[in-house]
């Protein structure tokens, strides 16, 4: 608190205020200062469009992906019969998140750019897009999808639990708009953890037997 001395020559008698340490970034000879100002003189300074934009996407919610797979995950896969991959249409859509102060806004947008089905040891693949959804009685099951997909090479045997483990990544890229500016943020994922079991066909060679 300043002294008697100084509040009686800075401090307006009767109105209502505040004594403030006035500190400025950059300017010498300020520091410690201690001024007095009436509460109705006190401007409020909005944040930046730049903060906003980080509140906004701080409240970004990206859903966890909701996967398609034929086969069906639910089945065993086959070496080398081709497993078409995609993520539900419903969730490739754009997400965002508005942060606001009176008189500034600023939008967050999040969008879906690619997905990498990640199989361990069984391979990996990144698809540029959702991929394409198996269409029954329409595609042929025995050719590969023609944007993502995997076809096994090996049977998932030998792995814990008998299947192989499956992480599917989204990657979303993340840009903001307000208050008549524009900035794009790093690239944010969402995940989704399943598993899948891949066995072998076996043939049976019978040799031939003639007839008399």
């Amino acid at each position: 608190m300043p002294t008697p001395a100084v509040q009686a020559t800075e401090a307006t008698p009767g109105v209502a205020g505040s004594w403030y340490d006035q500190n400025c970034l950059g300017i010498s000879g300020t520091g410690g200062a201690v001024v007095w100002r009436p509460d109705t003189g006190m401007a409020v300074v909005p944040p930046s469009p730049q903060i906003l934009a980080q509140r906004a996407v701080n409240r970004l919610r990206l859903p966890e992906p909701r996967i398609g797979v034929s086969p069906s995950a639910d089945v065993v896969q086959t070496v080398g019969v081709p497993v078409w991959l995609w993520i539900d249409p419903a969730f490739w859509a754009p997400v965002t998140a508005t942060a606001a102060v009176p008189a500034v806004a600023v939008t967050a947008t999040a969008l879906p750019e690619s997905v990498m089905w990640d199989f361990g040891s069984a391979g990996r693949v990144v698809c540029q897009g959702p991929g394409t959804a198996f269409r029954a009685g329409v595609d042929d099951p025995v050719k590969p999808s023609s944007d993502c997909g995997i076809t096994f090479t090996r049977s998932s045997a030998g792995e814990p639990d008998g299947r192989f483990r499956v992480m599917v990544t989204v990657s979303w890229s993340v840009a903001w708009a307000g208050a008549g500016q524009a900035g794009v943020f790093p690239g944010l994922t969402s995940e989704l953890v399943t598993a899948m079991a891949v066995g072998e066909a076996q043939a049976l060679v019978v040799p031939s037997v003639g007839w008399g």
